[in-house]
Parts: C-alpha cells; structure tokens; sequence
C-alpha cells in the first residue's frame, strides 16, 4: 500500500473517532439533560408544594360548605322536604293550621328559638307579617311534628297565599335568624 493510501485511511480512521466521540458527548449530554429536568421539576413540585396543599385545603373547605349547605347543615333547623302542608280549606277571616316536620342541625343544636313571626305572602306579593309569638317548645334532633294555629293577617287577598316562619335564635348568646320554607295554599271568600 502507498504512503498516500496509508495516510488517507490514518485521516478517515481519525475523523470517525472524532465524529464518534462527539456523538458519545452530545449522548451524554442529552441523557443528562433528560435526566436532570425531571428531577429539575420534582424539586420544583417540592417547593411549592405547601402552596399547593393550602389551595387543596381552601378546595375542601368550600366543598364541605357546600355539602353542608346542600344537606341543611348550615342552618339551625332543618325542615323535612315535603312534610309541610296547610290543611284547607281556609276560609277569609279564619285561623291556618300550618303542619310542619323539624328537627335542629347539629348547629342548631345550642341554641334556644326566642319568638316566630309568619309571613304571609299573597298574589301582590307583597308581605304581611302575623304575630310574633314565643314557642310553647323547642323542637330538639329528633324530627318532630309541629302543628301551629296561625292568624291571616286581614291586607291578605284571597287567591294563592304562601306562608313561613320567620325564626329569631339564640345561640350562645349570639341573635342568629332562620326561616322555613313557604308553604301555599288556596284563601278561599268566606262561605255565604
């Protein structure tokens, strides 16, 4: 072989072992940088992962209000849904019997019912306030039937009448104020 032959093969043979050693450095740099961003990231999540549990926290706390909320443990009372009716008819000028099925939330629990007051509310819409009266009990967590005499208001027109309790609380020494649900009935003309 001639000396220019052996010289050309010597430049070749040194040019692949320089490309394959830059390809060896650029593979170990990928495999570094492949290796170092997720860790770059986990460290990353690390330090701010006591943000992120204070916004979990804030998430849980609005869900449970929201679930208690839903459920009617945000109030003092709960009202069984679908157990209140006024038994009719109900004539001008008559007393109502308003039949309801209570029971206090654990919230409600400590406190004392003070006065209730019903609002009637007519087809004007507008509201007239019954009497306000002191209960002659206070409903505990059980459910419990409660069976009210209530006088209509005289400004209330005949037609389409709802009614609810407006209800005054004290809980702990702290005035808190809750309301059942409207209850309708038909006010009838007085019979001839």
């Amino acid at each position: 072989m001639s000396e220019k032959t052996q010289a050309f093969g010597a430049f070749l043979l040194d040019e692949a072992k320089k490309w394959a050693a830059r390809t060896f450095i650029m593979l170990m740099v990928a495999v570094f940088v492949l290796l170092v961003t997720p860790m770059k990231d986990r460290l990353e999540r690390i330090w701010n992962s006591p943000d992120l549990l204070a916004e979990v926290l804030n998430k849980l706390d609005e869900l449970s209000a929201e679930v208690q909320r839903a459920t009617g443990e945000d109030r003092v009372i709960f009202e069984v849904p679908g157990q209140s009716f006024v038994r009719e008819p109900v004539h001008l000028g008559e007393q109502i019997t308003l039949n309801m099925v209570l029971r206090r939330t654990k919230l409600g629990t400590p406190c004392t019912l003070l006065n209730r007051t019903a609002i009637f509310t007519d087809e004007t819409g507008i509201a007239n306030a019954g009497l306000t009266i002191r209960p002659a009990r206070q409903v505990g967590a059980a459910d419990t039937l409660i069976r009210l005499m209530l006088d209509v208001p005289q400004q209330v027109q005949t037609g389409r009448v709802t009614v609810y309790l407006s209800l005054e609380f004290d809980c702990g020494g702290k005035p808190v104020f809750d309301q059942t649900r409207p209850v309708a009935f038909a006010l009838l003309e007085k019979p001839s």
